[in-house]
Formats: structure tokens, sequence, C-alpha cells
């Protein structure tokens, strides 16, 4: 406490100012007269006034999250007073279900991320902000404009959706897309069961709790953030051009009878890379203000978001609107009542595909001598191949995929809550929440006739659909809070909750045949729709103990009864329980100058996954299995079969923690070990045609898999006053996986599908989605024995004989690579000095392979398509020393599915570079007198090199856009089919407090 006297006399009459550690004044601060009821609070200057004291009088000066002060009046006729902020204010609050806590007494796995890692890299969503700055957390970003990342924590532990729950401001959401990064204040990521399982069935895929931002109280404080961006293609793939193409086609297929037909042909020489690629923009602004007193505080703000696709026709724009505030009630201030509001509107230009070919396929597929536009092809006007000129040659043209087709996405989102609490007495808290999610999404496919030769659509092809979603969360909870004999510290929580949502989707679709210029469905239709509702009721327990923050204890119950499975399991228990023991606060450690914490924790939970579809459970009708009988009658017919006993996968997680810190902290270490078992993971058995049951599958309970790793988390901060300061952290993280049992009834279940084979599957003691083929052994030379593949000869691939039975067939596939890294790290590095600031971010996995099916596309040489160089390097008699296979026309067996198209998928990006300069405060007195209090200019790189041994555009790769139908979400994860590449960016930023 800093204080000044002035005066020489007693006197009745006091005045002064209250304010902070760095003389901010602060107003909303408490003042009052020891003993009385007689006091008042600090204006907004933090000025205040009593009257009618004595000398003897004591002032009692209060404020959230600063440390009391008593002073007597004595002779004083001013009193100046500096609130030092609270040593509990000062260890860092962390948000766990339900309440919150202090990270000096969490006993689980917890890692947070703050807003200055959020907006220091500069993202579209979120949970990219996870991506390096979380242990254990993979996050593997999409790069099209607009679309939610690939999230998984801990690795991998279901066959299904293996999302995490997001929780913001404690309503359930169904992701982070709609959300604007610049509203959140902190991210926790609950990755243990002891802290997961409050929310019990749905959180073995672990947590991400969202604090999005409050206001404070003090002066009105206004914010201004704004970016733009260029962006481009990470880097170009080597293809054919026309010369190249026509040395090439003369060598193997035969030229096209187009370049006989047509000679001007051959002067065509598209680059189709530059042609579907752009350099694309981005611009970003975000204002906000936040303000209040001791008794309310607000915080608005609004952003707009215009990301250009680096692939033409694609984007993302989304506009938002937030409002949060709170405010206390009458004089002692016991009840308080709040709201949290979003509004996102969002609009989203899709990648469109054809023919069951990504974008990229057709990109690197379409010939060389094509020209983009053709008038003489209408309508439509864009070049294209044609079957007898261009040898069946059948991609389409990708400009005019993108072009002249549309695929728009619109959302609105509504997220929000309304809360009202009550102290009953000192320690006991009631709170009442109320919580929703709206949203609706409008998708608009149009497609006009076109003609561009051996691919053409004869009418218009419209499909319109509006999804609709609602979901409402009600909450009740009693908090007891209580320090006993200055000794004990005991928390009880109880929650009674009720969550349910309905989505409903319609869709309709038809063909035009006699314009293109109505872009909407009219006249006859198909119309399919669709209604999913979804109830789920909990009561919830949870006591925290500790002595003098030494010893901790912390256990939890949860009771859920989910209507997504079976009336023989309805209901689920989930227990979890944890401890630690902080022994720097021994007495042989507790004065050490060196060790300034060190913990040991340990926990043990049961959580529950429920991210099954709606009515998995039950039998479905189906129409079409039409009789006759008294006419012809349509027909109804069980599809499926029903399973009563039904109900969630199950996750046993164990988890050991230490946590270390050293020179006051500075230096800070967090060690993780944890092993997860999960069962009743639910598997597609397959039906018996005869049944009847229409459906090929029936979702039933059977495997089991197990989990496990470590975790790192280091971080040092060098600040000693003075002109420099840096600081340094580094995350690691490990996960391995395998399936232990699958049942009695399955061996194996197959996944993803190229090429008429399944690539992925998953098998008792291998790791989920394993990649599946023949092993490689080099290439057939001149004089080899090819008796076991008799259609092979010189140039085609070998492959291993795994059953050396003389015959390669079926069963000498194996595991050929794994799609889920082993390993993920973060590393960021910043540094200050006088106004300017410097930051370096890093991320990469290792462990994981990616199977390139671009890999076919350009060197599968199976048709009369454009290639990749590397074809000209192909074996021949004469270039024996070769990784590419020969040229053979029926192109015998050396496109099989095969570790011909696995590669490392390791990579270190640079994911961002930052470098910024921040006006001084003496400056920006004398510029804006006050009225500014932050000019900062910045100029950012993203993603600006990337060390892999990948050939693909990018080794980042999630799930495929493509699905086979049977599994979900980790499907297809690590199959690169021509997926959209992440762009690398020029930033230039200005950031404003007023």
């Amino acid at each position: 406490m800093i204080f000044t006297q002035i005066g020489f006399s007693q006197t009745k009459s006091i005045s002064g100012v209250v304010s902070d550690e760095s003389g901010v004044p602060i107003p909303g601060v408490s003042v009052i007269v020891a003993g009385s009821q007689q006091g008042t609070s600090t204006d907004f200057d933090g000025n205040y006034a009593l009257e009618n004291l004595s000398e003897t009088d004591q002032l009692l000066f209060s404020y959230v999250g600063m440390t009391s002060q008593t002073i007597t009046v004595g002779n004083q006729s001013t009193i100046n007073v500096t609130l030092m902020e609270s040593l509990e204010a000062l260890d860092e609050v962390v948000i766990v279900g339900y309440g919150t806590t202090t990270r000096r007494k969490v006993t689980g796995a917890i890692s947070s991320v703050d807003s200055d890692a959020i907006v220091r890299t500069p993202v579209v969503s979120a949970d990219q902000a996870l991506q390096g700055n979380a242990a254990g957390v993979t996050v593997t970003n999409a790069g099209s404009p607009g679309t939610n990342p690939q999230v998984q924590i801990r690795g991998l532990q279901t066959f299904g959706n293996s999302q995490p729950l997001y929780v913001i401001d404690g309503v359930i959401s169904g992701g982070l897309n709609e959300i604007n990064p610049n509203d959140i204040e902190t991210m926790d990521v609950l990755k243990d069961a002891s802290t997961a399982a409050i929310y019990g069935s749905r959180a073995s895929n672990g947590v991400v709790m969202i604090t999005t931002k409050k206001g404070k109280a003090g002066k009105t404080r206004v914010t201004l953030d704004t970016y733009i961006a260029s962006q481009s293609k990470p880097q170009t793939l080597d293809l054919l051009d026309s010369n190249q193409f026509a040395q090439f086609t003369s060598e193997t297929f035969g030229q096209p009878n187009r370049y006989t037909v047509d000679p001007e042909s051959t002067q065509i020489n598209t680059n189709w890379q530059d042609e579907v690629f752009r350099s694309a923009t981005m611009k970003n602004i975000n204002v906000g203000a936040t303000g209040g007193n001791e008794n309310a505080n607000f915080a608005i703000s609004a952003g707009y978001l215009d990301q250009e696709g680096i692939i033409i026709s694609t984007g993302f724009k989304r506009s938002s609107l937030r409002a949060n505030s709170e405010f206390k009630l009458g004089q002692d201030g016991r009840f308080k009542i709040g709201q949290t509001l979003s509004v996102a509107d969002s609009y989203r230009q899709n990648e469109e595909n054809g023919g069951g070919r990504s974008l990229m396929e057709h990109m690197m597929k379409s010939l060389p001598y094509t020209p983009v536009y053709n008038p003489a092809n209408q309508p439509g006007g864009y070049g294209g191949t044609d079957t007898t000129l261009d040898n069946g040659s059948d991609a389409e043209n990708p400009v005019r995929i993108q072009q002249l087709q549309t695929n728009e996405t619109d959302q609105t989102k509504i997220l929000g809550s309304v809360y009202a609490s009550y102290d009953i007495i000192d320690g006991l808290t009631f709170k009442m929440q109320y919580g929703f999610d709206r949203a609706t999404t409008e998708n608009n496919i149009f497609r006009p006739s076109f003609n561009e030769g051996i691919n053409n659509r004869p009418a218009a092809y419209v499909q319109q659909g509006t999804n609709t979603f609602s979901s409402n969360n009600f909450t009740g909870s009693l908090n007891y809070s209580k320090t006993f004999n200055e000794k004990h510290n005991l928390n009880l929580l109880f929650v009674a909750e009720e969550f349910n949502s309905s989505a409903r989707n319609t869709s309709a679709n038809n063909e035009n045949p006699i314009t293109d210029a109505i872009p909407i469905v009219q006249g006859e239709a198909q119309v399919n729709n669709a209604l999913y509702e979804y109830a789920l009721v909990s009561y919830i327990g949870r006591a925290s103990y500790d002595y003098r923050g030494k010893y901790l204890l912390t256990a939890s119950l949860r009771r859920d009864g989910s209507s997504r499975f079976g009336s023989n399991n309805r209901w689920g228990t989930f227990p979890a329980v944890s401890a630690g023991w902080v022994l720097s606060e021994e007495d042989f450690l507790k004065d050490s100058n060196s060790v300034s914490n060190l913990k040991l924790r340990a926990s043990w939970g049961l959580t529950g996954n429920d991210g099954s579809n709606d009515y998995v459970y039950s039998a479905g009708l189906i129409q079409g299995y039409n009789y006759v009988g008294f006419g012809y009658n349509d027909g109804w017919s069980n599809f499926g079969a029903a399973n009563p006993d039904l109900k969630w996968e199950e996750s046993t997680q164990a988890n050991l923690g230490l946590d270390l810190g050293f020179l006051n902290n500075a230096l800070t270490i967090s060690l993780e070990y944890y092993n997860i078992e999960s069962k009743d993971i639910i598997v597609p058995i397959p039906n018996v045609a005869s049944d009847g049951l229409g459906a090929s599958f029936t979702q039933r309970n059977g495997a089991t898999a197990e989990t496990n790793g470590f975790e790192a988390s280091i971080a040092y901060n060098h600040d000693k006053g003075g002109d420099f300061s840096w600081s340094a952290s580094m995350n690691l993280g490990t996960a391995k996986n395998k399936v232990t049992d699958l049942g009695e009834s399955l061996q194996f279940i197959p996944s993803s599908t190229f090429e008429g084979e399944n690539l992925q599957r998953i098998t008792v003691g291998e790791s989920l989605f394993y990649f599946y083929g023949l092993q490689t052994d080099g290439l057939f030379q001149e004089g080899d024995d090819t008796s076991a593949q008799p259609n092979a000869g010189p140039g085609d691939i070998r492959f291993v004989d795994q059953d050396n039975n003389g015959t390669i067939d079926s069963n000498d596939n194996v595991k050929i690579g794994d799609p889920l890294p082993s390993f993920t790290y973060g590393l960021n590095l910043s540094a200050n000095y006088k106004q300017f600031d410097f930051s370096l971010f890093f991320s990469g996995v290792s462990g994981n392979d990616i199977y390139n099916t671009t890999i076919y596309d350009l060197e599968g040489m199976t048709r009369l398509f454009n290639s990749g160089t590397a074809v000209l390097n192909r074996w021949t008699p004469g270039n024996t020393n070769t990784s590419v296979p020969r040229f053979t026309a029926d192109h015998s067996d050396n496109v099989n599915r095969s570790d011909r198209f696995i590669e490392n998928g390791a990579y270190s990006k640079l994911r961002n570079l930052t470098i910024g300069y921040s006006l001084s405060d003496q400056v920006l007195g004398k510029i804006a007198k006050g009225s500014l209090s932050k000019f900062r200019v910045y100029l950012s790189g993203q993603n600006l090199f990337t060390i892999t041994d990948y050939s693909g555009y990018d080794p980042e790769i999630g799930g495929s856009t493509i699905t086979d139908g049977q599994l979900s979400s980790a499907a297809g994860i690590g199959i690169d089919r021509g997926n959209y590449p992440q762009p690398r960016s020029i930033i230039g930023g200005l950031q404003l407090a007023f």
C-alpha cells in the first residue's frame, strides 16, 4: 500500500483517489467505515469522499482481485490509496466444468491457451489456435476457407465421431467456426477423465472450454484490430507441359488423334495450376468495447472477415456480433444476473468436384493442349476433350467446374445464455442458467447446362437444402465453498441439467431442360426430409478438498440418461477421482530460493461417447418393397435390426502428472503420462441378405482399444526489466493406440475406398485405420524371376510374397502405414526490445504416413491423362535405375493398392513469424493526449515454409471429403485425394486501443 498524508489537524471530512499499481484510477472501489453501514464507492476517475468521520474511524478499501486495505483516519484529510493485485488473482484461473479453480489447485490434466496466443497467429477458426499451443492436442487444418479443422485430444479412441465437446460460456456448441477468435479470453482443454468426466457421456474425446471476454471495472476501453493478407499456394507440382506431353504420349499411348486433325493444338500450352490457383486476399476487422464498475460490466464487439480462397471461386465471409454483461443487484450484491450472446452470419463458396473426382484430380489430369475456353463449345464456352480426338481422355475442365457451377453455404448462428445466481449465505451460491444454440444453414448448388465434348450436361441441375438446428440447455447448480480453521478448504457442487436438440433437414433437386436462367428448384422435384431429436438428462456432483493448499483431493460423479441408446442401456454412471500433493508447500521446500512449485498429480475416471447417430438402436422403415394383391401397392419393409442393448462407448482413463516451477516460476515444466482403455466401441456388424433387413449393417457394441502416451510443456520467461525481454515455450505429445478386440463376429473393418479397393482397415493388434496393401520390393529387371507375378515383366513393380507360397494374392496384403501421428510438438519464441516485438511459432508432427493418391494420378499412366514429369524418368530398357515403373498398355498391377503410394507424413511448419512496433506511452501522450492507449503495427507471415519429405501440395491431411458411408470423422484421415492445400500468407495489421 502507498498512501499520502495531507493536513495538520483533525478533520471530519476525508477525500482521495484510489488507483492501481500503474497509477490508473479504479472506479467502483468500495470504501466502508469499519463497523458501520456508512460508505461509498469511487467514481469514474477513482475519486471518493466521506463526511462526519472521527480520527479513530477506520476505512476499508476493497475491490475484486485486489488486496483489501484498512486505514485509520487519524489527522488526515486526504487519503490516496494504491491497491495491489492479490496473490490469488495472480494465480492463473482455470475453467473447469460448471466452475473455476486456480492452476495451483488443479489435480487433472488441463492445457490452457489465452487470448494473447489466440490473436498472435491470426486464425479464421478458434480451434486452429490450439495447434501447437496445447500438449496432446492434434489439429489438422483444411485449406478450404471456412472448413472446420479436425481436432483430436490424446489420439484416437473411437471408430466414429472423434471430435471433442465444445462448451462456450457454459453452453454446448457444435464447433467454433462461427465464433470470432478475437472474442475469446481463454480456451481450457480438459484432457483427462478427472476433469472431463464432469461432462459424462460426451467427454471421452476431451472437452474444450471456451470463455469469451467479459467487461472489467474501469474506464471504458475501445479496441480496433484489423489486418489484410495476401495468400498464395504453398508450392507447385511438376506437371508435363505440352512439349513434354507430346514426347510422353509418342513413347507410350501414341499421340492423340487431335494432333493430326488439329495441328494448331500442339501450340497450346495450358498451365492448369495457374488457371485453378490464384493469389487471394483476406481482410479482417474487429472492434470492441469493455467497461463497467463494481456492480456492472459489459463487453460488446463486432467483427467482419472476408477470405478469398487460393482456388478460384472459393471463399468465406463472416460477420459477427457479441454482447456480454453482468449486474450485481441489492446493497450487498448477493444477487447477480448476466447474459452472453453471439450472432454470426457466414457465407462459404465451396470447392466443387465432378464425376467422383476432386477438383485437384481433374486439374492434374487435364491435358495441357486443351484450352481453358472454347467459344465453339456451347452452352458454356469452355474447352474440353473429345472421345475420338483425345483418345478417351475424360478429365473435366476444372475452371468450368469452379466458375460455371455454384456451390454455396449460408449459415446464421445464434449462441447465448442468460443466468442468475444468489448467494444464499456466505459460501453457498445457487445458480440457474439457460443456454441456447440456433443455426439455420442453406446449401445451394446450381450446375448449368454445358458442352465441352466428352463431358456435357444437357439440362441444368439445381439442388437446394435447408438445415435448421436448435438446442436448449437448462442447468441448475448449488455451490458451497468454505474454509475451516484457516486450514481446510472445501468446495461442493451439485448440478441438475437437461439438454435437448432437434435438427430438421429438407432438400430438393431437379433438372431444368428449358433454361439456365433459373437457379432455384421449380416444378416437380425429388424432395427429402429428415428430423432428428436428441435429449440428455444429467445429475452431477463434485467435491474438492485441500489442506492448506498442500494436499488436494477431488471426486466427481455424473449420471446421464440419453435418448440415443436402447431402452436396456439408456442410463450410465461416470465417476472420477484425482489427488495432488504440493511438495513446495512442505517445510523442507517452502523457503527454497530455486524451487517455487513442485506438485504431484494422479487421476482416474470413466467417460463416455454418445456421438453416434440418432435412432441407430431402432429398426427403421424403407419404401419401395411393392407387392401385388388387390392391385399394385406400395410396400414398406424393415430397414436394419433393432438393438435395445446399444449403449455409449466408455473410456477408462488414468493420468499421472508432475508440475515444476523454478526461479519464482520463471521456468515451468509440466509432465503427463496417460493410459486410456476404451470399451463397447460401436461397430458395424454385416447383415445377412436373407434376413431381409434392408440395411447392410447393424450397429452394435463390441470393440475395445487402448491409447497411451506422454506429454510435456516447458516455458521460460526472461524479464529482468530494462529494454529487452524474451520468452520461450515448447510442448510435446505422444500417442499410441491399438485395437484389442473386435468382438466375436468381426475379423476386420474395411474403410476408405479408392479405385475399388479399401485403403484402410481396423484389426485387432494394430492401430486404428492403418493403411493396408501390398509391400513393394523395387522393380523387376531383365532376367528376374516373375513366376509369382505371371503378368509382370521387366520394369514392373515387384511385390513381397509374405506367405512364401509362390503367388502374389490377397493373402500378401499387410500393414503398410499409419495415418495417425505418434508425436506432435509446438514451439513459441518471443522477444521484446524497447517498442519492437518479435514472435516465432513452429508446429509439427511425426510418425504418420500419407496415402498419396495423386501418385496414382501423376505416375499411374493408366489412361491418356496429363501426368507428372516423373513419368519421363520411367523404367525403359535404357533407363533401369529408377523407381517409376514402365508404361504398359493395361498398366498391369503397378497401380494396385501398395506402399508405392505411401509417403512419410512428418512435417515441421513455420506457422507464424511476426514483427511488430508499438508507440511508447510518452509518444502516445503527446500525440493523443491520453485518448489513445495502444498503437501497434505488425507484419506477419504464415506457413512460410514446411520441412517435409512429402511430395504433394501439403502434408497436413485431414479426413477426406469423399467417404464410404460406413465410418465417419476419423475415416479417411491421412489420404490425400487432391486435398485443398493451406495457403502461404503475408499479413499486415494494425491494433489500436482507446
